[in-house]
């Protein structure tokens, strides 16, 4: 189109030169050379066209995985004239895909501050850091386009969905001799009162009941129940070489949906819960519960990535730590790293309850150097000896992620 009005222009006036050769009008030579000389101020404005300009980008500081987000160029004016036919060309990551590929056109009013909205389709989760935008501003004619890069950081964290999940693994710890022990709080340190008992060295001064120690001649303090609390412990497998699969379809993808999954759930029944990662640093790698600690675990999940070059076995120690006795630790993972059971034996034996999930490779599509089934048996035996449990997680036809347990190894296919 631009080089087209260009042509149409020099066409023009070399039609009135000509023009003014054949019939002797100087008058036809000034119009040519006025002609020329359009596209030469045109050129000249369209210089000027972002000085007093400052571009920058606003985004949603949090979003979820397969919606659509709102994002605005920000140009702020400082210039008495308008400046229009702007377009922001924004430098967006793989998984950040514009609604419509062409780039939002939008005018900067005078001494003003405007916005142009873009649709975004946010199509997986993630931690995603936008640094730049090219911003291409046309001449008064539309002939010539100036484009320039500004700086224009942002970061958007994209959760991933939590998912209908049959229930925590543990529940069925029951079916393999085992049961769910939570772990007990300090002898009647809840809240709601339940009678009074005599006074045993320790217990709290403010807890002293006056009334009956009045009337029976002893120390006698108010009893309150006990509170209980389960802890759960998610340990996400990140070793590189785990991950199978292709795009938004990899094993790492498909256990990261699972722990949302599984958080969500435990929260819900009022459990305390914590992610071990590589981030240990984050807060989600504190205990936590309710709302808070289940977003909190749900952005760490956003920003983890498959890229340990050491195997789950090597690190898992570290991050999880030393847990309370009865902790229902769940292992995500989709590795065959046959040094893992050994390292969760530590927990198994100091009263820990230990799943594992495994997503199996054979199924997802563009998965190379698959395991073989003998050595999958013999990871999932491995697993039973040191008393933790074993899960396939598949995915039900109507989307709900469903963890079965590996009863009989030998004809686990």
């Amino acid at each position: 189109m631009h080089s087209y009005k260009r042509w149409v222009i020099f066409t023009a006036s070399l039609f009135l030169a000509i023009s003014a050769a054949l019939v002797n009008g100087a008058h036809l030579y000034y119009m040519s050379a006025v002609l020329l000389m359009l596209p030469v101020v045109s050129y000249l404005l369209g210089m000027t066209a972002m000085r007093g300009l400052e571009f920058s980008r606003e985004v949603p500081a949090t979003g979820w995985a397969g919606e659509t987000a709102t994002f605005h160029v920000v140009v702020r004016s400082r210039s008495p004239i308008p400046r229009l036919f702007l377009r922001a060309w924004d430098d967006l990551p793989e998984w950040l895909v514009p609604i419509d590929p062409e780039p939002p056109l939008f005018n900067a009013a005078p001494n003003a501050v405007s916005r142009a909205p873009y649709q975004v389709h946010l199509a997986k989760r993630g931690a995603y850091r936008l640094e730049s935008m090219v911003v291409t501003a046309l001449d008064p004619l539309g002939i010539f386009a100036f484009s320039r890069r500004f700086r224009a950081e942002s970061e958007v964290l994209v959760f991933p969905v939590p998912q209908p999940i049959s229930d925590i693994p543990l529940t069925g710890a029951e079916r393999y001799g085992l049961r769910d022990t939570p772990v007990a709080a300090v002898r009647g340190s809840g809240v709601d009162p339940d009678g009074v008992r005599e006074y045993v060295p320790g217990d709290p001064l403010r807890r002293m009941h006056w009334k009956s120690t009045a009337r029976t001649g002893r120390l006698n303090v108010i009893e309150f129940d006990e509170s209980r609390s389960v802890n759960v412990v998610l340990a996400l497998d990140q070793h590189a070489g785990s991950c199978c699969g292709q795009g938004a379809e990899t094993t790492f993808e498909h256990l990261v949906r699972a722990a949302a999954s599984l958080a969500q759930a435990a929260i819900r029944q009022g459990a305390s819960v914590r992610l071990a990662t590589s981030l240990t640093e984050d807060a989600s790698s504190f205990l936590g519960r309710g709302t808070d600690q289940l977003y909190a675990i749900l952005g760490g999940l956003a920003r983890v990535e498959p890229e340990d070059r050491e195997r789950m076995s090597a690190t898992l120690i570290e991050r999880v730590g030393p847990v309370a006795a009865g902790t229902s630790l769940i292992v995500l993972t989709s590795g065959l790293d046959l040094d893992l059971p050994g390292a969760l034996a530590r927990y198994a034996g100091e009263g820990s309850q230990v799943a594992v999930v495994y997503a199996d490779p054979h199924a997802f599509p563009g998965a190379r150097s698959l395991p073989s089934r003998d050595a999958q048996r013999t990871f999932m035996q491995g697993l039973i000896a040191v008393k933790a449990i074993p899960f396939t997680l598949s995915r039900t036809e109507s989307g709900e992620l469903q963890p079965e347990p590996v009863y009989d190894v030998s004809s686990w296919h």
